[in-house]
């Protein structure tokens, strides 16, 4: 969002947002109530399914999935993130493709679609583009993260008296070849 220098401008703003933000709560209430509506029956439907009396199981698919739908689209409204968006996808398509017997063409499209979205959820999903303030976090993470590794290095330094790798291994290998056990050794 554009930041304005102006104080009518940001008020009218701010107004904006928060006219949206109450309007997007009426709405997830207001679907709320109907996915309440909704259940009621599925207990009833459940049960005529059970004793089979002429209740069609497509019929009671399609509610089930209606009623997934609405759920995952309720958390979409809640979650405000990318990751929740593809999800409602996912179950839209999947609703179209087990509900309604597609042709072999249409069927195709939807598994390509279904595939085009778990790739999107898999490769092309970011979790840092949903949250900056995580992104943050985690940068001063990683600051922290090596400036202690930057101390325990320093601290090794200073313990082994700033010898290098090579000055240690240099005397280890003068240190052996002045061992008098091993000319006894080489001489046997």
């Amino acid at each position: 969002m554009k930041h304005y220098t102006s104080p009518r401008i940001q008020r009218a703003q701010l107004f904006l947002m928060k006219v949206s933000s109450y309007l997007e709560i009426a709405c997830a209430l207001v679907l709320i109530v109907a996915i309440c509506i909704a259940f009621i029956p599925v207990p009833q439907n459940l049960y005529s399914l059970y004793l089979d009396n002429g209740f069609d199981l497509s019929d009671f698919m399609k509610k089930s999935f209606d009623l997934v739908i609405g759920v995952e689209l309720l958390k979409m409204f809640c979650r405000h993130d990318i990751d929740s968006i593809v999800e409602v996808l996912l179950f839209s398509v999947a609703r179209q493709m087990v509900i309604d017997h597609l042709a072999i063409k249409e069927a195709l499209i939807g598994c390509v679609a279904v595939a085009i979205l778990f790739a999107v959820r898999r490769f092309l999903f970011v979790p840092i583009l949903d949250n900056p303030d995580e992104q943050e976090r985690k940068l001063e993470k990683d600051q922290y993260i090596k400036e202690r590794i930057a101390d325990a290095i320093a601290a090794y330094k200073k313990e082994m008296g700033a010898t290098s790798l090579r000055e240690r291994a240099e005397s280890s290998v003068n240190t052996a070849a002045a061992d008098p056990l091993n000319e006894k050794e080489g001489s046997e």
